[in-house]
C-alpha cells in the first residue's frame, strides 16, 4: 500500500513539474545539468575506482564497483528517455 502511496506522488510531481506554470522553464533545465552533471561525477569516480582496484589486483572488488556504475548509467539513461513517470 505504501509503494502505491509513493508513485502517486511521484506522479504529482511529475505532473506539477511538467506542467506547473510556476517553475520557470529555465529553471528547469538548469537543475537538470546540475543533476546530470553530479551523477557524470560519480560515475566517473566509480569507474576510477574499479581502475584502481584491478591494478590492486582486487578483482571482484572492481567487477562490483564496476557493475554498480553501469547500473547506475542505465538508470540515468532510462530517465533521460522516458516522457513520463509512468514509463519508468
Amino acid at each position: 500500500m505504501a509503494d502505491m502511496q509513493l508513485r502517486d506522488k511521484m506522479k504529482k510531481v511529475s505532473e506539477a513539474a511538467k506542467h506547473g506554470n510556476r517553475v520557470p522553464e529555465r529553471s528547469k533545465n538548469a537543475g537538470l545539468v546540475v543533476f546530470l552533471i553530479f551523477i557524470g561525477c560519480g560515475i566517473i569516480v566509480m569507474f576510477a575506482l574499479a581502475i584502481g582496484l584491478m591494478i590492486s589486483k582486487h578483482f571482484i572488488g572492481a567487477a562490483v564497483i564496476c557493475s554498480i556504475a553501469a547500473l547506475l548509467t542505465y538508470s540515468v539513461f532510462k530517465m533521460m528517455k522516458a516522457d513520463n513517470i509512468g514509463q519508468l
